[in-house]
């Protein structure tokens, strides 16, 4: 029992601590997806400005992009046994853009980059979040089913048994002490019948022992 009450304190507070983390990362993910629209709707001005003012772009990036200059890099973080996916950019290439915009709208194509960037760091963090957000989801309430299955079935049902089990052991040392009681005065009963039985003998014998010199 004592075994079955620490598996479901720890089990309490593994739950308290992932609660505090999947409040962080819910307001977290409530702010990244409040910023979302703001951050997407600026990267696709500036790429209405670049168009306007140069012409478009899109064939020049067909032609010149063969490898990304930014990857995703993912790492692990472990919460309370469970483990946490961090997503984060990771530039493996240089600007194949540097020298874009030298004849004109070189100041959009900056400020187009430096949207799209923060579009796309701010995707990863939302995707992190997210994914984050459902894993701790479905831990929580697996853990809180266990905690409740604990609580009120299984510690339950083991409070019966061994209350059942101690109402059995009680009657039968009862039982026991009640047979061992009689066993007891039946002994004492043959004892004092056996006693009784020499004594009679040792009476009769005395009273029916005579000399027959006297006779």
């Amino acid at each position: 029992m004592d075994v079955k009450m620490k598996g479901r304190d720890l089990l309490e507070k593994k739950v308290d601590g992932l609660l505090i983390r999947f409040r962080v990362i819910l307001s977290r993910l409530l702010e990244a997806k409040s910023r979302l629209g703001e951050v997407m709707r600026d990267a696709a001005f500036s790429l209405a400005e670049v168009n306007y003012v140069t012409g478009g772009i899109n064939n020049l990036v067909l032609q010149t992009i063969n490898t990304a200059s930014t990857r995703i890099q993912s790492r692990q973080e472990i919460i309370g046994g469970v483990r946490l996916r961090i997503y984060e950019p990771l530039h493996v290439a240089s600007d194949p853009f540097q020298l874009a915009g030298l004849a004109r709208g070189g100041q959009q194509v900056a400020k187009l980059k430096k949207n799209y960037g923060k579009a796309i760091e701010l995707l990863m963090e939302l995707a992190s979040l997210q994914h984050n957000f459902l894993v701790l989801d479905r831990v929580i309430k697996t853990t809180n089913r266990r905690v409740n299955a604990l609580r009120h079935i299984i510690i339950p049902r083991l409070e019966r048994t061994l209350t059942y089990v101690a109402t059995e052991l009680d009657e039968y040392e009862r039982e026991e002490f009640y047979r061992l009681k009689k066993v007891r005065e039946q002994k004492l009963k043959r004892c004092k019948a056996v006693i009784h039985y020499q004594t009679a003998q040792d009476t009769d014998s005395i009273f029916n022992d005579t000399d027959e010199d006297l006779f």
